[in-house]
């Protein structure tokens, strides 16, 4: 679950969670480090403008039970988003064998030994997208909602393209010499997408601002210095030399560098898909959207 090493002239302090359970529990038994010694601690600080919950345990519950506030706008942009989306998911080739899911009735009739339909199933490519879940202050709300439906779709997107998709949420901050890496798995490759689970640690700032700070606060062997300012994001550099990403990987990054403004959907996901293609090898290609006329 955590570790420390070196990597790249880097202190990586790393954190890996299977499951948003073992998250909070981690977050319940785990003592304050030292280094927060006579420190206020940012995690139960009452700011409700900045974090959009009023208490650390208030985002312990959301986080782990689900919120369900403004999910209904999570849901409204999505769908509005998936209208100018078509993908033709492509079917596996059926035909005839000796052996099958099915039997053809005509083939059985005519004496044809082929007589059992049977399909040839593709080998689905893996693709991992880690979501960057660290945001700057000044970053809207509708910013953080259109990031989080367009990634929703992105995931179906390319499922429909014949990859299987796994999606992980990661935080990623640095000061001096250290590097804070928590990695949360919310969907591997064999599961569907649940959208209620990743509402909160994709749209609501308490996933940060409460919860990951509070995971800082209980890091072993961070330093004094962090008390003071949290660490600075990570840019997308340093993510980079952390994670050992393969060609298909994708990183959704923070809102301003992707070109996502929080105004118009499309826009916010034309942008995001020309970031990805930039960075991406020519096995995904996310074409444009296209607005619907009448």
């Amino acid at each position: 679950m955590y570790r420390y090493y070196k990597k790249n002239q880097m202190n990586v302090m790393e954190y890996d969670f299977d499951s948003i359970s073992e998250f909070i529990d981690y977050l319940d038994n785990t003592p304050t480090s030292s280094a927060w010694n006579g420190k206020e601690l940012a995690s139960e600080k009452n700011k409700y403008n900045f974090c959009k919950t009023h208490s650390l345990q208030e985002a312990k519950d959301l986080c782990k039970y689900g919120l369900h506030e403004k999910f209904d706008i999570l849901i409204q942009l999505k769908m509005t988003l998936e209208k100018y989306i078509k993908v033709t998911k492509e079917e596996n080739r059926q035909f005839n064998y000796y052996v099958g899911y099915a039997p053809d009735v005509k083939a059985y009739l005519e004496g044809n030994p082929l007589s059992m339909f049977n399909k040839q199933n593709k080998k689905r490519k893996h693709v991992d997208i880690y979501y960057n879940s660290a945001v700057l202050g000044r970053v809207s709300t509708s910013q953080i909602f259109n990031r989080g439906a367009i990634t929703l779709c992105l995931v179906e997107i390319l499922e429909n393209m014949g990859f299987s998709v796994g999606l992980n949420i990661f935080t990623m901050s640095d000061f001096g010499d250290q590097v804070h890496y928590a990695k949360f798995h919310l969907k591997r490759s064999d599961e569907r997408l649940n959208i209620q689970k990743l509402f909160f640690p994709l749209c609501n700032p308490s996933f940060l601002r409460r919860l990951v700070f509070r995971l800082r606060e209980i890091t072993p062997d961070i330093t004094s210095d962090w008390a003071e300012s949290y660490g600075k994001t990570s840019d997308a550099y340093t993510v980079k030399k952390i994670i050992d990403l393969k060609d298909n990987d994708i990183v959704i990054d923070k809102p301003e560098e992707m070109g996502i403004i929080g105004e118009d959907i499309i826009d916010d996901a034309n942008a995001m898909f020309d970031y990805i293609n930039s960075f991406s090898n020519e096995d995904i290609e996310l074409e444009s959207i296209k607005r619907l006329t009448n």
